[in-house]
């Protein structure tokens, strides 16, 4: 079999750990090893026949694309797939796969206008980060400071090729395979945090699309804030809404997982393997994503604008500041209390008409907002 330039570059990228991780989760055995050279992995199919493949260990051998088309050509007697379909199969095995597929109403020849396609790349990541947030600590709504573990994760995840349908991406979540201890058995361990990811997203996507259908039924959120412990938060349900374009859009939105051959999903995880959004259940995720964001509390949040009211009872220790600020780029009116000190440095910034600093944890009550806890308050710098 010649291998061509561009086969050659597909068969280069395969990474023969993953290769061997693949064929031992698909029945092969291996039977020899020279270490950094080759392994020998041995089939045998219901009838007794055997195939075997020459893996190689090591890229740095000249033949090592050919070799890796020969392994590719003797999976594809024996799975009856095409090489095309193993050869994607074999570049994802250490990863778990989340497809996103988007359709429109009409037909189409599967693209999309440039700032749809844009806008669906950046909330498939905004998706992907709401999911690690949830994963390291469920909460209704991440404002702006995310959990680091979070951070983390979403450097190492990768978009993978498109594929064909409406419009379908690809992200890959590479995951640690499960190894089992010298007397056979696996490891009591949890799960790496890359699993719990995708875990997490699947579960609050199942979440998200049950809520929305109780909550059109009903007319309450409670179905959402429920489900905040399962992995919903206000940024999921923005990334949703975003990648269909608006929320009245029209299309549909299809999230499928394919979970890592190397560490095959266990048992005990009761999880979706395909989660469909109807174009007509955005409209409620968007308010419930709207809800979650002005009623949660937003640690470290700064307060920046003029004094616009000062309150204090006569001899009290402390006076309440009213400033008209920022909040989600609207202007709000933000009352908080400072002792005598910081009091009297407010009245001095609303005479001199100076713009105010101030931190804590705003809350927001009724129509009004509230900053607790609050401090470092000081004249702005750039004023």
């Amino acid at each position: 079999m010649k291998v061509t330039i561009r086969d050659a570059i597909a068969l280069s990228a395969l990474r023969p750990l993953e290769v061997a991780a693949y064929l031992r989760s698909s029945g092969w055995t291996m039977v020899a090893e020279q270490p950094n050279h080759s392994s020998t992995w041995l089939y045998r199919d219901p009838d007794g026949e055997e195939v075997e493949i020459a893996l190689p260990l090591n890229h740095a051998f000249r033949d090592f694309a050919l070799r890796m088309s020969d392994a590719v050509r003797a999976l594809e007697a024996v799975e009856e797939r095409s090489q095309l379909e193993i050869l994607r199969d074999l570049l994802m095995t250490s990863a778990d796969v989340v497809r996103l597929r988007l359709a429109a109403h009409h037909p189409g020849d599967g693209s999309l206008p440039l700032e749809e396609g844009a806008q669906f790349f950046q909330k498939a990541k905004d998706m992907m980060l709401a999911a690690a947030c949830a994963a390291a600590e469920p909460r209704a709504y991440y404002p702006s400071r995310k959990p680091v573990q979070a951070m983390e994760y979403l450097r190492k995840a990768r978009f993978g090729q498109t594929e064909e349908g409406s419009f379908v991406l690809t992200i890959l979540s590479r995951v640690a395979p499960s190894l089992s201890g010298g007397n056979g058995l696996l490891f009591e361990m949890d799960d790496p945090f890359e699993r719990r990811v995708t875990l997490t997203l699947a579960r609050a996507l199942a979440a998200t699309r049950a809520a929305a259908e109780t909550a059109a039924s009903s007319g309450k959120l409670e179905s959402f804030i429920q489900s905040v412990r399962t992995g919903v938060s206000a940024n999921l349900c923005d990334a949703l809404v975003g990648m269909t374009g608006s929320p009245e859009g029209s299309h549909e939105l299809e999230v499928a997982f394919t979970w890592s051959r190397s560490r095959p999903l266990s048992p005990d995880h009761a999880v979706p393997s395909k989660i469909v959004f109807p174009a007509d259940a955005f409209p409620v995720i968007e308010e419930a994503g709207r809800y979650f964001k002005e009623t949660s509390p937003r640690e470290d949040f700064e307060v920046r604008g003029p004094v616009v009211k000062l309150e204090r009872a006569e001899g009290g220790a402390t006076g309440r500041v009213t400033v008209l600020a920022f909040v989600d780029a609207q202007a709000r009116k933000v009352a908080f209390d400072l002792p005598e000190k910081e009091y009297h440095g407010a009245i001095a910034a609303h005479d001199q008409q100076q713009t105010v600093v101030c931190h804590g944890v705003l809350l927001r009550e009724g129509r009004s907002f509230r900053l607790n806890d609050p401090h470092d308050f000081a004249v702005a710098a750039d004023d």
